[in-house]
Parts: C-alpha cells; sequence; structure tokens
C-alpha cells in the first residue's frame, strides 16, 4: 500500500513539474553576456533550480535582435545580460516566476521582460516600444 502511495504522489509531483511550463518540463533559456558581466552566475543558479536549461554564452556584441530589445527598454533597465526563451527576451535578472507567468500566458504583442532595478518591478515590453508594468512577485 505505502508503494502505490510513494508512486502516486511521484507522479503528482512529475505532473506539475510538467504542467508548470505548459507541456516543457525543462525549457531553454539562450543567455548572451559581455565579459565584464560580473552578476550572471548567481541568476542563472537561481533558474537552474527552478528548472530552466541554460545555455550561456560570453559575447563581443549582441545579435541585432539583442541589440534592438535592448534600446527598445528604458536606459535604467538595460543590462550586461539578455536571455532569449520560447521566442521573448529577458533583460536583466528577471525573476523565474515572472519568466513562468509569461510561459503560461504567451501575450501577443510582447518581446521582451525587462528588470526596473528602482522599483523592483518586471516590465515587459511591447513590439512599439511601449512598457508595461507588473510588480515582482516578492
Amino acid at each position: 500500500m505505502r508503494l502505490i502511495a510513494f508512486a502516486s504522489l511521484l507522479a503528482s509531483i512529475a505532473l506539475i513539474g510538467f504542467v508548470a511550463f505548459g507541456g516543457a518540463a525543462h525549457p531553454l533559456l539562450e543567455l548572451s553576456y559581455t565579459a565584464g558581466c560580473e552578476n550572471t552566475n548567481p541568476w542563472q543558479s537561481t533558474l537552474a533550480a527552478e528548472g530552466f536549461d541554460i545555455r550561456a554564452t560570453q559575447v563581443d556584441t549582441l545579435s541585432l535582435s539583442e541589440q534592438r530589445t535592448m534600446m527598445l527598454s528604458p536606459a535604467p533597465m538595460r543590462d550586461c545580460k539578455i536571455g532569449r526563451i520560447a521566442g521573448y527576451h529577458l533583460i536583466g535578472n528577471i525573476p523565474a516566476s515572472d519568466i513562468i507567468a509569461l510561459l503560461r500566458r504567451k501575450p501577443a504583442g510582447v518581446i521582451a521582460l525587462a528588470r526596473d532595478n528602482q522599483t523592483l518591478e518586471t516590465v515587459a515590453i511591447h513590439h512599439d516600444g511601449s512598457i508595461e508594468r507588473r510588480e515582482v512577485a516578492q
């Protein structure tokens, strides 16, 4: 009886992990960062603990798509790193909960999330350059 209960518990945990990312148990986050970017490792570790697969690459210059996205974000929100996941960009240390919410909702018109380090908000950046503010989950 205990074996059946334990197997049932394990199946439930696996299902929760599978559903959390809308069907992808380990979403891939491709991270580009510049040589002087010193704060990437703690963020990568946090995201890896939340189930993200991370492919980090040190670059000399960002791709044109990354540069465009970075330029659409307000200057105080620009960072030395930018990630790509499921067609979206992530600028700065975006909390895992905000990334998961983005992947679940898949909002049309949003091209990126950026971290406003002054207000501790996650900001959605739209194709037209407009900004939508959302409070960061604490």
